[in-house]
């Protein structure tokens, strides 16, 4: 059993109790339990193994923030939990400085002094006999860490893509947006087209309200739309199991994988066949991994995607595909019976031979439930995708443009800070030498969808700042940047959302 002792609650996000879990090995969840006890922290492994917490942080002003700590073995006495975040952040820091060559007070800057003040507190923290001055003094020490980390990875971000894009313009398929077939195209196709791909989705419960009975109409449209405009269209996914995708007949076969299969693929070919002169790039399958609907093993979630891709190839000769992962940070890995991590579903697909032309993942942060990752964490996260040899989509990326409870980064939710993220982490993907395509994860705000303010265009059909931001990072990567700019050493406020480097671009 691992305890952390806590003196003040007040950056524990209690409420977000569920969201907090266990780490193992290389970032992995692991089975446990996580509560609160009066002041402590009680983890319970399911085995006992060296294990590490992460959990929602209110570490303002960098923001509200899932944070974990190192690796700890189990003991009868509690550790402080701001000394351990403080410790990991730390130790963050020197493991990819290192890694990136900016692990020294030349190459680091800023942040290199930054962090030399967080090791400087926690070691001061470690020192204090007085338990709240220390939790404090540990508190200070990680928000001064998380800093250090964020201006780090910005910097090699920012020294990444000056040196891609030196010599050679970025793809024509640089970034894209998501669309919803139920938007109407004359009031919101202008913005759409401006971009240079377009992801068009597929939602069943739309196409097939009723068994055997299919209704076009709506995709119809847009794919005109694409077409017309000559614009790259990845169409899917044609596999997404859950609630908000499926249609309500469905229902019947939970539980009934042949079932499932059979009505599936009847879906699936009624699609393809439709849509195999247009489409671009078949999005064959989204977040199967995580089984919100039905508890597929790992050997169905490879059959279904396997007939998908076999599907796609049979309808068009040089047909392209991309598998989608949810849940980069594996959050919600444990909440169904046997779901998988993004990684190891991944790791699983390309070991079974299943061919992929791209890797998609999803990058939504924030909103009433959405936990918030800072940039360090995003950065780390992609260069994951190094291991694998493969193109990478960034196909849903967003976050919210006002504030409606849950995570948020360096301020509560605005208009502004979304411009601001939106560009830092835009920044930092397209650094990394895998990454092909950014979409933004919805084009036009709905009624009905609770993440309506993570689109480009709000409720009264108006572009949001994030749209022209996107397009300016586009349009400045149409041609080579030649000559690097040299990164600014100026000291900025923490709270500041442009502190991060979010004008690098």
């Amino acid at each position: 059993m691992l305890q952390f002792e806590v003196h003040d609650l007040k950056g524990i996000a209690r409420e977000g109790a569920v969201r907090a879990h266990l780490l193992g090995r290389d970032d992995q969840p692991i089975a446990g339990s996580v509560s609160v006890v009066g002041s402590r922290i009680v983890c319970k492994p399911v085995e006992s193994v060296v294990a590490a917490l992460c959990l929602e942080y209110d570490a303002a002003p960098i923001g509200r923030l899932m944070l974990q700590t190192c690796l700890l073995p189990e003991r009868a006495e509690p550790y402080r939990l701001n000394l351990e975040l403080a410790r990991h952040r730390i130790k963050q820091y020197i493991a990819k400085g290192e890694e990136w060559l900016l692990f020294d007070p030349v190459s680091g800057g800023d942040s290199f002094k930054i962090w030399e003040r967080a090791r400087t507190l926690f070691v001061h923290a470690m020192n204090e006999r007085d338990p709240s001055v220390a939790e404090v003094k540990a508190r200070e020490s990680l928000v001064a860490g998380l800093e250090a980390t964020e201006r780090l990875a910005m910097m090699q971000a920012e020294g990444a893509l000056q040196r891609r894009y030196a010599s050679k313009p970025a793809s024509s398929t640089l970034v894209g947006v998501r669309i919803d077939p139920r938007d109407d195209p004359t009031a919101v196709g202008g913005l759409a087209r401006e971009f240079d791909v377009m992801a068009v989705d597929l939602p069943w419960r739309v196409i097939e309200p009723s068994p055997g009975q299919y209704d076009f109409s709506m995709v119809d449209r847009w794919m005109a739309l694409a077409a017309q405009s000559r614009r790259p269209i990845v169409a899917g996914p044609l596999l997404r199991f859950d609630d908000a995708w499926l249609p309500d007949w469905m229902q019947r076969f939970k539980g009934d994988y042949k079932g499932i299969v059979d009505r599936t693929y009847s879906f699936m070919e009624q699609v393809v066949h439709r849509y195999r002169a247009v489409a671009t790039l078949w999005n064959l399958g989204s977040s199967l991994h995580l089984n919100a609907w039905h508890p597929f093993s790992d050997s169905e979630r490879i059959d279904l995607t396997r007939r998908a891709a076999l599907l796609v190839r049979q309808s068009r000769r040089g047909a392209r595909t991309l598998v989608e992962l949810g849940d980069p940070f594996g959050e919600a890995w444990g909440a169904s019976n046997g779901s998988a991590t993004a990684w190891q579903f991944l790791e699983r697909l390309l070991q079974e031979g299943v061919h992929l032309d791209a890797v998609g993942m999803q990058l939504c942060l924030g909103g009433a439930d959405g936990s918030v990752r800072d940039l360090m964490q995003v950065s780390a996260m992609l260069d994951r995708f190094m291991r694998y040899e493969c193109k990478v989509m960034l196909s849903a990326l967003g976050a919210p443009s006002a504030s409606v409870g849950g995570g948020w980064w360096r301020k509560p939710w605005t208009i502004a800070v979304q411009d601001a993220w939106a560009t830092s982490v835009a920044t930092i993907a397209l650094s990394k030498p895998f990454m092909e395509t950014l979409v933004w994860e919805r084009l036009s705000e709905r009624a009905d969808d609770p993440r309506g303010s993570c689109a480009m265009i709000d409720a009264a059909r108006q572009p949001r700042p994030v749209a022209r931001k996107l397009l300016s990072i586009r349009n400045r990567l149409r041609k080579p940047l030649q000559s690097p700019a040299a990164p600014s050493r100026e000291e900025k406020d923490p709270s500041d959302t442009t502190a991060t480097g979010a004008a690098a671009v």
